[in-house]
């Protein structure tokens, strides 16, 4: 253990565990204080506003940073300005078309304030597609001691902003604003923080057909991400209403919490590891395998016993209004359980290169769980809808072994015991559940 935490992996780890720390309580704390000052729906407001920003966001991801952390070329002068460009036309593009949906998507919620908000936000990916590219040159090398401190003092900076506007306006306004402050935070201090790079205008033929020729599977896989994901926030927008997706909102911010962790943990540090033991000819297997231990032995359990915590922990965190969400948060903690378990294999086929078989996996995710999800709700209500979530990540989860197993990557036993636990759990979380006000 000694030695690994001495590696560059394990010092990579290390800082990745104590950022997401620090940003989650970070998080926790400016939660807990906008609560008070902010009602639900304000919460469901600016998710919705999330909701269509991101699926923008999908809708032209081509993998820009993941191309520059797996390819041969990836430190060389002219691939990172091209990239750096894309990157940059990118967050152009967003924020058009986000003002373009602005008034559709308030008409289909009922929301006029919505439209103000989408016109808002729709600045934030213009100035983050300006942030630098030695973000992807630091996640290639593993070096994640800037980029965490470059996260924390961005989000101490946005917490401050977000604070000192809700104490001020008291509305979703306070969101926006501390939000875009965010942005500009972050835009800074890429440039200041983290290692000289001077962005130049270039569109290099060359590398421009290597990123799209990795990234055309990229952009189909967060495409299906985000309907699986925040795609699911924006039918339940029209199943329950606002008030209630704001609760909803609150409990999934602490059950994605462990979850969060692991995926930062495999983005940064397991994807790049994995990439070069690909490019070396070394396979796959070994690694995968250490992972699905840790997270048997260390992140099943945490996420089994804040499911059963789930309404202590709301009532001692937040006020009176927000009771409700910790009936949810018993069951997206179980959600959150399901959702780790397919991880390391998506890393493992994006780290061999294999885009086309993760997109194939993410449409899997995308289409179970918002079918199963609607059909919960249909037949069960919200209890059934957020089961239904749960559920798709199951399936996700078989898919995803089925395909591993093909490749001779991963180790089933940990699989099958992880399911025997969790689905017990399950039943016993539903029979359990607090009635829903009428």
């Amino acid at each position: 253990m000694l030695k690994f935490f001495k590696s560059t992996s394990g010092r990579a780890a290390s800082w990745t565990t104590f950022g997401f720390a620090a940003s989650y309580g970070i998080r926790l704390l400016s939660t807990i204080i906008l609560t008070r000052l902010l009602a639900p729906d304000v919460f469901g407001l600016m998710s919705l506003a999330a909701v269509f920003t991101g699926a923008l966001a999908m809708l032209s991801d081509i993998g820009t940073i993941p191309s520059v952390i797996r390819s041969p070329r990836g430190d060389e002068k002219y691939f990172l300005d091209t990239a750096w460009t894309i990157q940059a036309v990118r967050g152009l593009w967003i924020g058009g078309l986000t003002l373009l949906i602005a008034w559709p998507a308030s008409a289909i919620y009922g929301e006029p304030q919505l439209f103000a908000v989408l016109c808002a936000v729709a600045v934030m990916p213009v100035i983050s597609g300006m942030n630098s590219i030695a973000v992807a040159t630091c996640r290639r090398h593993v070096q994640l001691k800037r980029l965490t401190l470059l996260n924390m003092f961005v989000q101490i900076l946005t917490t401050v902003a977000n604070m000192t506007f809700a104490w001020w306006l008291q509305s979703v306004w306070a969101l926006v604003l501390g939000s875009l402050a965010g942005a500009l935070f972050n835009l800074l201090l890429s440039y200041v923080w983290l290692p000289r790079y001077r962005p130049k205008i270039r569109f290099d033929r060359s590398v421009m057909d290597e990123i799209i020729t990795f990234g055309r599977w990229i952009l189909l896989g967060t495409l299906f991400t985000y309907l699986g994901g925040k795609g699911s926030t924006a039918i339940m927008g029209l199943e329950v209403p606002v008030e209630t997706l704001g609760l909803i909102t609150i409990a999934s911010t602490i059950a994605w919490a462990l979850g969060d962790l692991v995926g930062r943990v495999l983005n940064q540090v397991a994807f790049p590891t994995m990439s070069r033991l690909h490019r070396e000819g070394k396979p796959l297997n070994s690694p995968i395998n250490k992972i699905k231990k840790i997270i048997f032995f260390g992140v099943l359990p945490s996420f089994l016993v804040l499911s059963f915590a789930s309404q202590p922990l709301i009532d001692l965190l937040y006020d009176p209004r927000y009771a409700l969400s910790g009936s949810f948060l018993g069951l997206m903690a179980l959600n959150g359980a399901v959702g780790v378990l397919a991880m390391p294999y998506q890393n493992a086929m994006l780290a061999a290169g294999n885009s086309r078989g993760h997109s194939i996996v993410m449409a899997i995710f995308s289409a179970s769980r918002i079918l199963l999800m609607v059909l919960g709700a249909h037949f069960f209500g919200i209890y059934g809808l957020l089961t239904g979530l749960g559920m798709g990540g199951l399936v996700t989860t078989g898919v995803s072994i089925l395909m591993s197993r093909k490749s001779g990557i991963g180790n089933l036993a940990y699989d099958l015991a992880s399911f025997t636990i969790i689905l017990p759990v399950y039943a016993y979380a539903l029979a359990t559940e607090v009635p829903l006000p009428t």
